[in-house]
């Protein structure tokens, strides 16, 4: 009897120990690795369409980000250079020495970052919408993420209320920000997660010390210095972004000078989850590129 999908996928997590820390990871499939990156607040089944459909072809990676999903929870700021670092770590530990890198928000960030300190261990990276940390934020969310309460009682409030608001039966209320029309159908595997998180408060993420480390993301809407040699890139935004405007694609894509730069129509933050097919296409594409290049630089070396 064949086993369902839904089976074959979960089956396909690990649980690793990356500096001290539980990181539950999706692994599947042979050959060149993949590693996929999602957003805050999301889970590694946010990239359900593309683990579904690369990993008959690729070995498929996508990480619970510390904080999230099913690894480890945190009682401190989680920032940019723990998450660089830990990266690291996952691909050590996986015997990962040059993989394509895909990343979304906070997972562009952190992939991208880790290129720029170390271009020789990636092959290639997809980014799609980069996160700068609070600059890039729309003004609402930059008043909540900019707040600081002084006192310890503002504080727990203050980390209450950012736990209240992280519950999974109140991510519809985030659907304007996420999504450029009505949220899409939930990928099987990301429903199924999203029941679990709601009869398990264990498996429930609060965005309070993601936020705490947003900024160190700040950097990341700043210019910064592109190394000599540096993979190939294709900058995807979602022209609907209403979280990270659109208007800073611009600015990643003047000082990264992208390979391939793709404005996202009828798109929003989650931009391979509104438009899959549209973003697994575009994707294999670049691959089949990058591959192709990489021939045609072993012949001529």
């Amino acid at each position: 009897m064949a086993i369902p999908l839904n089976e074959q996928l979960a089956q396909c997590q690990v649980q690793l120990v990356i500096h001290g820390r539980l990181w539950n990871v999706f692994d599947s499939g042979s050959g060149t690795p993949i590693v996929f990156l999602h957003n805050g607040g999301g889970s590694l089944w946010n990239w359900a369409h593309q683990l579904q459909y690369f990993s008959p072809a690729y070995r498929v990676i996508a990480p619970d980000l510390p904080g999230f999903g099913r690894s480890q929870r945190s009682s401190e700021p989680l920032d940019l250079n723990s998450y660089v670092k830990g990266l690291s770590g996952l691909l050590n530990s996986l015997g990962c020495p040059r993989p394509i890198l895909v990343g979304n928000c906070i997972g562009s960030s952190i992939a991208l970052k880790f290129a720029l300190q170390k271009p020789e261990k990636v092959a290639a990276l997809a980014l799609f919408n980069v996160c700068g940390g609070v600059p890039m934020l729309n003004p609402s969310l930059q008043f909540w993420a900019a707040l600081r309460p002084r006192t310890f009682f503002g504080k727990a409030f203050h980390q209450y209320l950012t736990t209240i608001l992280s519950h999974p039966c109140l991510q519809r209320l985030n659907s304007r920000l996420l999504y450029a029309g009505n949220e899409p159908d939930l990928h099987p595997m990301l429903s199924q997660f999203v029941k679990q998180q709601q009869r398990d408060p264990a498996l429930r993420a609060s965005l309070y010390w993601p936020a705490m480390g947003l900024n160190s993301f700040n950097s990341m809407s700043e210019p910064q210095q592109r190394p000599p040699h540096f993979p190939p890139v294709l900058l995807g935004w979602g022209a609907q972004n209403r979280t990270l405007a659109a208007s800073w694609a611009t600015m990643i894509a003047e000082w990264l000078a992208p390979d391939q730069f793709w404005l996202i129509e009828n798109a929003g933050h989650m931009p391979m989850y509104e438009q899959p097919e549209l973003v697994n296409e575009r994707l294999e594409d670049f691959f089949k590129k990058r591959q192709s290049a990489d021939r045609e630089n072993k012949l001529l070396a």
